[in-house]
């Protein structure tokens, strides 16, 4: 058994992505026998166990205008968390405050990896277009390749920030629950209260880096068509005021936030189609999950979501929103193939294999996972 820590900033009870994700590897690592732990942000310093996991929350600031995000900034707090458990193995999802967490693993001997799970050049251009986003970029990906010994890429898009400053990098893809999320959960009574023809469902933080309001574009493309149409905006976030007055005087519904993962499983089984406008997106969980439950995906090809879409599994455009009407309409006359082929290709990414590939990562590669090792390299999307 080895003593694994996860470290994050970002992660509160709302965060889509790099929640799921950090839920889901604890509970692989967890299963295959390891003791783990996660240190993220809180309002406090509070610890919680549940069998041989522990969430470490640090008191954090919280980022104006990010919709709640907070960030740990004492570095010796979290040396304090690492001095007590003394892990194996130190795993980064972040590049921002918590790279100290490799320093001190460096010190005492311990291999850590850094998940790139945002492309920081593009994160810069669409809050801070004024810097020199290329050249800033570049030295905080520097750094970090410095003070880690290895930088997971979830897809090419991930790693090419890293390939033009001639930085190595370990390409393993993110998973998805097939259990929870699967073509059966499918409702006609959920779907029933929102459509009656044409379902279309955003699942997306609502900030500017996801381009949301794109899909109120492509809502009234189909309109014009004379579609019937309407869009449901599952997230929250910064734009959410923005989005609420978009949908006056159009077949359109925000719910916020999804808590309940069965009750998103639901709503993604019973779309027509997921719209993912995000330029920067460097994996798209979201995608994976609606192509898990059968539904295609129509995703900016400027994005990684077209390396985890495949061939088949969907269609990727540029932000051109009658191009993308047109794909909602192929995807409703040839419904059947492309829900089959949707859920094959989820069905290449189970969680379990994610875990393996980052624990051979690590060199700890005893776990008790349901699914054989894969080397790093086979996991290859694209």
């Amino acid at each position: 058994m080895a003593v694994i820590a996860h470290l994050a900033n970002f992660y509160t009870p709302t965060s889509g992505g790099l929640r799921t994700a950090m839920d889901a590897l604890m509970h692989e690592y967890a299963r295959g026998g390891h003791e783990v732990h996660t240190i993220v942000p809180g309002t406090e310093a509070a610890s919680q166990t549940t069998g041989t996991t522990t969430i470490h929350h640090l008191p954090s600031r919280q980022l104006p205008g990010s919709g709640g995000y907070r960030v740990i900034t004492s570095t010796e707090q979290v040396r304090g968390v690492l001095r007590e458990i003394q892990p194996d193995y130190v795993e980064l999802s972040d590049r921002l405050t918590l790279l100290g967490a490799a320093d001190w693993a460096r010190a005492a001997g311990v291999p850590s990896s850094l998940i790139a799970h945002e492309r920081i050049d593009g994160v810069l251009q669409a809050f801070m277009p004024f810097l020199p986003r290329r050249r800033l970029a570049d030295r905080m990906n520097a750094s970090a390749f410095a003070r880690v010994d290895t930088i997971v890429c979830t897809t090419h898009f991930a790693a090419e920030e890293f390939d033009r400053i001639g930085l190595p990098t370990t390409q393993v893809p993110l998973g998805v629950d097939l259990q929870t999320f699967n073509p059966a959960q499918r409702s006609a009574a959920a779907r029933g209260r929102y459509a009656e023809q044409v379902l279309l469902v955003l699942a997306s933080r609502l900030s500017r880096e996801k381009r949301p309001a794109f899909a109120v574009d492509v809502l009234d493309a189909c309109l014009r068509r004379g579609m019937d149409c309407r869009l449901l905006v599952l997230g929250k976030g910064p734009l959410t005021e923005r989005m609420v007055a978009l949908s006056k005087h159009r077949p359109m519904t925000v719910l916020g936030h999804i808590a309940s993962r069965i009750e998103m499983a639901q709503f993604l089984a019973s779309a027509d189609a997921v719209l993912a406008p995000g330029p920067i997106e460097t994996f798209g969980l979201a995608a994976l999950e609606s192509l898990a439950c059968g539904t295609p995906v129509l995703c900016n090809e400027a994005s990684a979501i077209p390396e985890v879409l495949g061939p088949d599994a969907g269609f990727a455009r540029p932000l051109d929103p009658e191009l993308w009407a047109n794909c909602i309409e192929t995807t409703i006359n040839d419904a059947a193939d492309v829900r089959a082929h949707s859920r094959r290709r989820a069905e290449e990414f189970p969680w379990s294999r994610t875990a393996t590939s980052l624990l051979q990562v690590s060199g700890i590669t005893e776990t008790t996972t349901s699914d054989a090792p894969l080397g790093v390299e086979s996991l290859e999307v694209g």
